[in-house]
């Protein structure tokens, strides 16, 4: 996921106009596009500062706007998607080109490249790439590519591969040129979707086949992908599945989290496979972090980037006793941040991404898949319970955040039952390493349960710009009632940043 320069509110905005699918009664099942597609804010520009901010304002704004969809009547249910005698097939929503302002350069770009691209190659890398991952599928089986039916997003033009014995399959083609960076982090995850696919049992697309190179009779990079079906909810996961259905989303997800946390790495960073992803992984550097690394430890990947983030406060608000409050309050909460017994690892994969936005459920609420593997790496456990799913908000009553707590204690309860029965594996880059000499390492399920995981979510979540905010929820997380703010500052408020 690339990284963005504005604020929350400038987040909903664009992202309001983008995807247009937080309208009442909109139809999700275009998320398909629009995940492939980079169509929401995840794909804009990287800015000069904040590199991690993309992750936290996205995050922001799925709770901010989870909180302000809390009207039932602006609430989609994903049984109202279904409609009776209609081919499921991902195209059935996608608009083309009245989706995007007319005469802009994005739709310059895509009419080059829908002009200009040798689609009679790509049907017949299509044909190949079924029949290799498929045998059985007859030779007289075609495949089609309808032009004026496509997504699109900021990086990614996304069509439908519909073959003639109504299989569909997605394809998704860069319509930005790709410099060293965008390719490193499309083969990445790739590799990472992969790694998930054969390790793990969580639902995810399959990727057929892909070129990251313009370098062939195509002419652009692309990926074929698996179509799963299903939608996205419209709000939070406690919030937008009705009641009865919770214990068997939780499950769901406790499954999605109990799969991450066993399948783990040696160092932190991101995954890589090498130029065909099919290589022995290897965890190479990360795209935003500080210290890209590979690091060794968790208090490096906290401690580094914190500091980072506390020395661009200090020039945005110079000797601001409260500022630089806020910037001490969030380097000592490392010390409650930390687990002791994990500083070394092993270290799971983290989607860093996952919310309702990035989850897929059919009709009965069965989880289909989970989309958006652009942003994971192998990063601290404490990392890994990370999910806006179940963060209350300070702004809502008791009795309206009650839903989220409920949720989150029921996925505690199903990941602490899963890790009873898991048999620890060693880190997929270190398959020597025996796991029996360390046979008592604090599990996902006790964090998450404790006061430290909402402390990593308040510190992982404070950008710069909301920092200030962020310390007073974490000193008050801290010290409750026992310290005040003025008291904090008292000792903080003229103490420089080291």
């Amino acid at each position: 996921m690339a990284r963005i320069g504005f604020d929350a509110i400038g987040a909903t905005a664009v992202y309001a106009k983008q995807t247009s699918l937080i309208i009442p009664g909109s139809r999700l099942c275009a998320v398909w596009g629009l995940w492939a597609s980079g169509s929401s804010v995840a794909c804009l520009h990287p800015a000069p500062s904040s590199p991690r901010f993309l992750h936290r304002c996205m995050l922001s704004f799925c709770s901010f706007f989870s909180a302000y969809l809390r009207n039932p009547r602006a609430l989609l249910k994903v049984s109202s998607l279904k409609m009776s005698g209609e081919t499921k097939r991902p195209s059935n929503h996608w608009q083309g080109f009245a989706a995007m302002k007319p005469d802009s350069d994005k739709q310059k770009r895509i009419e080059l490249l829908l002009s200009t691209a040798n689609f009679e190659y790509l049907k017949t890398r299509a044909r190949e790439s079924r029949r290799k991952h498929q045998p059985q599928v007859p030779s007289h089986v075609d495949c089609s590519i309808n032009l004026t039916h496509f997504a699109s997003g900021y990086n990614n033009l996304v069509l439908e591969l519909a073959f003639s014995d109504d299989v569909f399959w997605i394809v998704r083609i860069p319509h930005q040129t790709l410099d060293d960076d965008d390719r490193t982090s499309m083969l990445s995850e790739i590799a990472t979707m992969k790694i998930v696919k054969k390790y793990t049992t969580i639902p995810i697309p399959q990727v057929f086949d892909f070129e990251a190179s313009a370098n062939q009779p195509f002419g652009y990079p692309y990926v074929f992908m698996e179509y799963l079906g299903g939608c996205t909810l419209l709000d939070g996961v406690a919030t937008a599945v009705p009641h009865q259905f919770h214990a068997k989303v939780a499950k769901q997800l406790a499954n999605v989290f109990a799969e991450l946390q066993n399948l783990t790495f040696s160092r932190i960073g991101r995954l890589w496979c090498g130029e065909n992803a099919e290589q022995p992984v290897e965890i190479t550097a990360m795209a935003w972090h500080a210290t890209p690394g590979p690091l060794e430890t968790s208090l490096e990947y906290f401690y580094n980037q914190r500091q980072s983030e506390n020395r661009e406060i200090m020039v945005l608000h110079p000797d601001d006793p409260d500022w630089l409050t806020a910037c001490w309050v969030l380097k000592t909460a490392l010390a409650y941040i930390v687990i002791e017994d994990r500083v070394r690892g092993p270290f799971p994969l983290c989607h860093l991404d996952l919310h309702y936005g990035n989850m897929l459920f059919d009709d009965e609420y069965n989880l289909t898949g989970i989309i958006d593997w652009s942003s994971a790496q192998a990063a601290p456990l404490e990392q890994l319970s990370v999910c806006p799913e179940f963060v209350i908000f300070p702004g809502l009553s008791e009795k309206e955040n009650r839903p989220i707590i409920e949720l989150k204690n029921l996925v505690v309860e199903q990941i602490r039952e899963m890790e009873r029965r898991q048999k620890r594996r060693p880190p997929l880059d270190d398959q020597e390493v025996d796991t029996t000499l360390r046979p008592n390492l604090t599990p996902l399920s006790t964090y998450m349960a404790s006061s430290a995981a909402e402390i990593t979510h308040r510190q992982y979540m404070a950008s710069p710009r909301g920092s200030l905010w962020a310390g007073r929820v974490v000193a008050k997380l801290i010290y409750g009632n026992a310290v005040t703010w003025e008291q904090l500052r008292e000792v903080y408020g003229a103490m420089p940043i080291v």
